[in-house]
């Protein structure tokens, strides 16, 4: 018999579950945008689009803390979706970034979610990496205490799509990994042999975001479909889904469900 686990160790196994469920897949909508980016189009009511999503093919809502407990009542049932919330928020201007948690953990722990997440931006400079890191290191070793699985978000914010962003976004893959985080979520890097490789090497569930506004709906299922091809665990996207027209918007979420359960 296998040694019993400790109280976090099993919180964690209990909440990666509800997460990826059977599959080992996941389908994750985020809504937590004004943590970071203020009032966003096709946002303007975050609990008004979480809800009318909550039947279409998503396993979890990525939300930011206040949300969570605006909406606990729409969770307060069995086999309602998992919910994933930003516990930090990032600003960047000419002289610089600065990351700071915008909720603690023991916090969002009491309104039974099932993990946190935290933005890891990489391409600055190196004063500004280390405070990146240093943050990331700390919730994550509170978390395991609490049995929260973190999901971390290495980008590039500022690069435009090259070979040196994607070489960026690896280098903070890899910090996230080393760093524990239980899930990454990363930018497709273009190329499935790309994903992986980081895959293989984070070890742990990476899944894939999708960024600003932009492209048909056919193109972010053929990136999908390459990227579950290449071993991602699920995907975290939002406003390519949510600021379409409503009918668009959900079936284009149920193919994206479809993909990833394949």
């Amino acid at each position: 018999m296998s040694a019993p686990l400790s109280p976090g160790e099993a919180g964690k196994r209990y909440r990666l579950g509800r997460i990826f469920g059977a599959t080992g897949r996941t389908v994750v909508l985020p809504v937590d945008h004004g943590l970071m980016l203020g009032r966003v189009s096709g946002l303007e009511d975050p609990v008004a689009s979480l809800t009318q999503f909550l039947s279409h093919g998503c396993d979890g809502f990525l939300i930011g803390p206040g949300v969570a407990r605006r909406t606990a009542e729409l969770f307060a049932d069995r086999g309602t979706p998992a919910r994933i919330v930003t516990i930090d928020t990032y600003w960047r201007d000419k002289s610089g970034g600065v990351g700071s948690l915008v909720a603690q953990l023991a916090a969002v722990a009491a309104l039974g979610v099932d993990g946190v997440k935290l933005l890891l931006p990489w391409d600055v400079e190196p004063r500004e990496r280390c405070a990146n890191a240093a943050l990331v290191g700390s919730v994550i070793a509170e978390a395991d205490g609490l049995g929260l699985p973190v999901m971390v978000e290495p980008i590039a914010l500022e690069m435009a799509p090259s070979p040196e962003r994607v070489a960026v976004e690896a280098d903070g893959c890899r910090m996230a990994a080393e760093l524990g985080a239980d899930i990454v979520k990363v930018a497709y890097p273009g190329d499935p042999s790309t994903l992986a490789a980081w895959r293989e090497e984070v070890g742990v569930p990476v899944v894939i975001l999708g960024g600003p506004q932009g492209g048909s709906g056919d193109e972010l299922v053929t990136m999908v479909s390459e990227a579950m091809a290449a071993g991602a665990s699920g995907i975290v996207i939002g406003r390519k889904v949510w600021q379409r027209p409503a009918h668009e918007a959900h079936e284009l979420l149920d193919r994206l469900a479809a993909v990833v359960h394949a």
